[in-house]
């Protein structure tokens, strides 16, 4: 991080130089105090446009008129001392300085910075760093190395006129501590409107004062377009041609948080796929448990196979209605199918590291045979998916009946795959489909719960805590669906739509600062689909109060959300892993919190977001949700865990720590310290 600061910080210095050799400070000394106050390099031109451009911004800031400065009609001599001395002033040392005392240079630097991690998830400052070095210093090229890097879509691409750029661009200017935030703000969109104008000036590199004050003008005032011109991108691209590149591998931890994003929306899908009332009363159970997206089909179809063939194969003692999925299973399931998505494709391809399989999943957007394809191309080994293969695969996602599931896949599923794919064409199934998939998937071997004997049984104490978190499941479920249905009866009157509540997906309770003596927070963000009168499924996204009663708070709202591939970020959702689709069109007070962590002051940093957000999201082994689906025949380990954990809240800790102390007593000399 040190070398890459110093590496972008030198490339700052020749851009800082060619703007004062470009301005003309003789004839309006001003400017000088002005680049060093508010002259940062970051913006929509190339960085030296940047800094010029944010110069002149800030000289109407207390009534400095640029053509005042205009004394007499001959022109002065260079001042190059005056320009040396102010280069002096950029140019910081070695050892990174205080916020109060950093140069103009190391603002930028943190602006880009901030700018970066604000705008991209998964984006740790270091490697933020690393591609401003790559891209030396050049936001827009940086931008483009992030989204070559990660395989953006053309709706995914960065969009000046975006709620998204705009949000981020202004934590920029507060982390660099700009003087007048909305001046800048200001004079970047008119940079973009007027672009072609401002380079034809400025193209010289050498700025008269009548430039400075047609350029000054220009600034002021963005030009009011439906859509802003691509001019800025086209101009990053020939940059970025100009350079030459030495990209080094994406971080691991970035490219699992963008793969089960993709992940998590082919989840959403599948859902949506299926008849509404059928998953509510049977086949959510089988997503969460075994309905994994490796297989024959796309990631979408293998999803709604293996859930309709679980349940189907190994059906639940009892069948209940949930109005509700479980978050931190839904977590666990998109991770699990993520590693068995990886291993499928390592045991595919020979001395492929799981890095590559990574790049190479994201690069097909999910699709193992493209994958597969890729890796070939690459001049790897590769061979078909055989029992090995899938026996790889259901061993890294924890399969619930691995040996059951290699047979379905290499066995009876090919038999009937072409009927499969014709049957699954539908873009919702109906009931009669999904019988229809039930009878093909079915096995000619029989697990019949009848025939299966609990090996063990939970002790009275661990049936009562399951008990209790049943019932506080099902509580929590009614309460979050009560807040909902008025938050969408109040969204239909205002819209005039017909919305009806069918299922929610995911929820974060987590919202929000928890007030004093108060252990929950605010509010809630969830996601769910809605029905209209006549139509198909709508996911909605809902910001709810977390206070008791039917009242809602002001702050509650729901939108829906307008394209799966689009997300706007929130730190509460991302730091507590749940993949929550926030619609771009309203950032639900997120752009409040993503200022004050620019500023410093929220609680929240980036490397939070990142770090525990990435543990909450790969959860591995059991869960005390589990008991959703608790089956005393199937779930012995689970039975074996509460009944520990029983155990454990009925110990005296007292007598426990005596006993311990004794134990480790040896030759009348104490092994543990008083505190044990």
């Amino acid at each position: 991080m040190a070398r890459n600061r110093r590496v972008i910080l030198r490339f700052m210095y020749g851009y800082y130089a060619e703007a004062l050799d470009a301005l003309p400070l003789e004839r309006i000394p001003v400017l000088g105090p002005r680049l060093l106050d508010a002259g940062v390099c970051f913006g929509f031109g190339d960085p030296v446009t940047n800094i010029i451009a944010n110069t002149l911004c800030s000289l109407s800031d207390e009534g400095v008129e640029p053509d005042v400065a205009v004394a007499g009609k001959r022109k002065p001599s260079r001042d190059v001392g005056a320009r040396v001395e102010i280069l002096s002033k950029i140019v910081a040392g070695d050892v990174p300085s205080p916020p109060e005392a950093r140069t103009i240079a190391e603002r930028s630097l943190e602006g880009l910075v901030t700018l970066l991690t604000s705008y991209y998830r998964y984006l740790p400052t270091w490697d933020a760093l690393r591609y401003l070095c790559l891209s030396r210093a050049d936001l827009l090229v940086a931008v483009r190395l992030i989204e070559l890097d990660r395989c953006h879509g053309r709706k995914d691409e960065f969009c000046i006129n975006s709620l998204a750029v705009k949000m981020a661009l202004k934590c920029a200017a507060l982390s660099a501590r700009l003087p007048n935030v909305d001046a800048f703000l200001t004079g970047s969109a008119a940079l973009v409107s007027h672009l072609t104008q401002i380079l034809s000036t400025e193209g010289r590199r050498s700025i008269s004062v009548q430039d400075v004050a047609k350029m000054s003008g220009l600034l002021e005032k963005p030009l009011r377009m439906k859509k802003f011109k691509d001019d800025h991108m086209d101009l990053a691209a020939m940059r970025y041609h100009q350079y030459e590149m030495r990209i080094s591998p994406m971080p691991m931890q970035s490219l699992r948080g963008l793969l089960l994003d993709r992940i998590h929306v082919v989840y959403l899908k599948a859902i949506s796929h299926l008849p509404i009332e059928d998953f509510q009363s049977r086949h959510h159970r089988g997503l969460l448990k075994a309905g994994y997206c490796y297989g024959p089909f796309n990631p979408i179809f293998n999803i709604i196979v293996n859930t309709i063939w679980y349940d189907t194969a190994f059906p639940a003692p009892k069948e209940f209605k949930l109005d509700m999925i479980c978050t931190r299973i839904l977590i666990r399931a998109e991770s699990r199918s993520l590693d068995g998505l990886i291993h499928l494709l390592l045991a595919c391809t020979c001395n492929l590291s799981e890095h590559d399989a990574m790049v190479y999943l994201l690069k097909s957007n999910l699709e193992l045979p493209q994958a597969i394809g890729m890796a070939r191309q690459d001049g790897f080994d590769t061979t078909c998916c055989d029992a090995a293969a899938y026996k790889a695969a259901a061993g890294a996602s924890y399969h619930p009946e691995p040996e059951a599931y290699v047979k379905f896949a290499m066995e009876s599923l090919p038999m009937v795959q072409a009927a499969v794919n014709e049957l699954m064409t539908t873009q919702t199934l109906s009931s009669s489909n999904i019988l229809q998939l039930s009878a093909l998937l079915s096995s000619s071997t029989s697990y019949a719960y009848e025939s299966l004997e609990a090996v063990d049984e939970l002790t009275k104490d661990a049936f009562e805590i399951v008990s209790s978190y049943e019932e506080n499941f099902l509580s929590q479920q009614n309460f979050v669906r009560g807040k909902l249905e008025v938050i969408l009866q109040k969204y239909n009157e205002q819209t005039k739509e017909h919305y009806e509540l069918s299922f929610i997906c995911t929820v974060n309770g987590s919202v929000g600062k928890k007030k004093f003596r108060d252990l929950r927070h605010p509010y809630s963000h969830v996601n769910f689909w809605a029905k209209p009168k006549d139509g198909s499924l709508t996911l909605f996204f809902a910001q709810a109060s977390n206070e008791d009663g039917d009242k809602e708070h002001h702050w509650s709202f729901c939108q829906p959300v307008l394209s799966l591939s689009e997300n706007a970020r929130c730190c509460y959702c991302e730091s507590e892993g749940t993949r929550i689709l926030h619609p771009t069109q309203n950032f639900c007070g997120g752009d409040m919190d993503f200022e004050k962590m620019a500023l410093g002051s929220h609680a929240i940093t980036n490397a939070r977001i990142i770090s525990h957000g990435n543990l909450i999201a790969c959860p591995v082994g059991i869960l005390t949700e589990d008991y959703i689906y608790f089956d005393r025949v199937r779930d012995t380990k689970f039975i074996q865990a509460m009944n520990r954990t029983a155990r454990l809240m009925n110990l005296n800790w007292g007598d426990e720590i005596r006993r311990a102390r004794q134990s480790f007593s040896k030759d009348g000399k104490k092994l543990l310290p008083d505190f044990y």
